[in-house]
């Protein structure tokens, strides 16, 4: 572990902490899954094994069996084939038609796709965990995470034969489960979640804040295992802790503090949290299309973004919520976010696209104020934000109070640039394609007008 090392925590097990400064954008650790399975939503779209995505070059062909599982190839159905498929293959179609299986939530219906196939080769769990090899080994550092089993008593049916469900499995499934049910991963290609890993050494390694310096990506390269990459997101000093988001920072306070206490069972205790649990319970803000509402979005666009007549002002260290005047506390309450992502979600699409332009400003303050520098949710609404500026500077190019064409054409620089600096920080991940090309393509449209 040459960027970080493994140090005694306050309150945790340990912490992953820097042995060097690193600098931001640094891939600070790789590691390969150690299984995965894909949302239902994405079964034929992508092959099972690698996720490579369908595309005019990727063909992908179904098992000839269930006709279930899609594959770009025989290398990865014979892989699949001889890590756990041969065990579900004739099966899968009837369990996952059962009652019991369709009542369930989509994220545990992939749960238990996902223990069933850790345990479908129960013998390669018979060995002794060796504190000596707990970081090295996939399997040891599997059996090396604690156990925290669900509240509710949970443990997934599994997709396997009733003889191959023997009490040593069923007790080896109960076991493996109270490991990785709070222990694995949502994969996300440019941000859109698409299946669930279990990537061991990053759940003994790193742990949460809603202020993290760093962000997991994931790295889909065909016929081989999806890989996860740690990003620094900002740079970090020598010695400092190490950690990521366990879930999106931009929850209500009180959503994320159950999610974390239920999920994973601790309190979390970072800036933002204890920032907010200082500032108590805040009030609703005002109501919709009103002054004063018009007035307290103006003042946290300034705020955050300084004068963006005279370019966005890029935040370089985390904590701006600290600073946030108390008149401006009204957008921690639940109801402000979701109303201002739906405002700009539909007139972005839909205009009127000034509308849009000064919502997604708004929103893009908004994610400043909380989000460490360069999150990768930062360059994605910015690139949004470019977008809509430029179908503004397409259609009503006077539309926006204020600003002619020239001034709108500006603004639409600044926003792309906003969006390469963060999603450049962050770098290529998922699918081919996706937000980097179009900051790309939207910058040399703009720069041929």
């Amino acid at each position: 572990m040459p960027n970080f090392r493994l140090a005694n925590h306050a309150t945790g097990r340990n912490a992953a902490t820097a042995r060097t400064n690193l600098l931001s954008g640094r891939i600070i650790a790789t590691i390969p899954s150690f299984e995965t399975c894909l949302l239902p939503s994405e079964k034929g779209r992508r092959c099972d094994r690698c996720h490579i995505i369908r595309s005019d070059v990727i063909d992908l062909k179904r098992c000839s069996e269930c006709a279930s599982f899609w594959y770009c190839g025989t290398t990865c159905q014979n892989e699949h084939w001889k890590a756990h498929h041969r065990k579900i293959c004739k099966i899968y179609n009837k369990f996952t038609a059962y009652n019991e299986y369709q009542a369930l939530t989509t994220h545990d219906q992939v749960d238990t796709l996902l223990l069933s196939h850790l345990v479908a080769d129960p013998d390669k769990w018979h060995v002794e965990p060796r504190a000596d090899n707990a970081l090295r080994d996939p399997l040891s550092t599997f059996l090396d995470l604690l156990k925290v089993p669900r509240t509710d008593g949970f443990v997934p049916p599994l997709c396997l034969s009733k003889g191959a469900q023997s009490p040593e499995v069923l007790k080896l499934a109960e076991d493996l489960y109270a490991r990785f049910g709070n222990n694995n991963f949502v994969l996300h290609s440019h941000l859109n979640s698409y299946a669930h890993g279990v990537f061991p050494l990053a759940s003994r390694l790193f742990n949460h804040s809603c202020v993290p310096n760093a962000a997991c990506k994931y790295v889909i390269i065909q016929t081989e295992p999806v890989r996860m990459e740690v990003v620094a997101l900002h740079d970090i000093s020598q010695d400092d802790e190490i950690t990521v988001p366990y879930l999106d920072p931009a929850l209500p306070y009180q959503t994320r503090q159950e999610a974390l206490r239920v999920n994973y069972g601790f309190q979390c205790t970072c800036r933002l949290c204890t920032f907010q649990d200082g500032i108590g319970a805040v009030p609703a803000p005002p109501s919709a299309g009103s002054a004063q509402l018009r007035e307290l979005e103006a003042n946290l666009r300034s705020f955050a973004l300084g004068d963006i007549r005279q370019g966005v002002r890029i935040p370089t260290t985390p904590g701006l919520f600290e600073r946030l005047p108390g008149e401006l506390h009204a957008i921690f309450h639940d109801s402000y976010l979701p109303a201002l992502s739906e405002q700009f979600s539909k007139t972005s699409h839909e205009g009127p696209y000034a509308d849009a332009v000064e919502a997604g400003l708004t929103l893009l303050a908004y994610y400043v104020v909380v989000y460490p520098p360069n999150y990768p949710q930062i360059g994605m609404h910015a690139l949004e934000l470019a977008k809509t500026l430029w179908n503004l500077v397409c259609t009503a190019p006077d539309a926006l109070a204020g600003t002619d064409e020239q001034q709108l054409q500006a603004h639409a620089r600044l926003a792309v640039d906003f969006a390469a600096s963060v999603l450049l920080n962050f770098g290529a991940e998922g699918d081919a394609g996706g937000p980097l090309e179009e900051v790309r393509v939207l910058t040399e449209m703009l720069n041929g007008l």
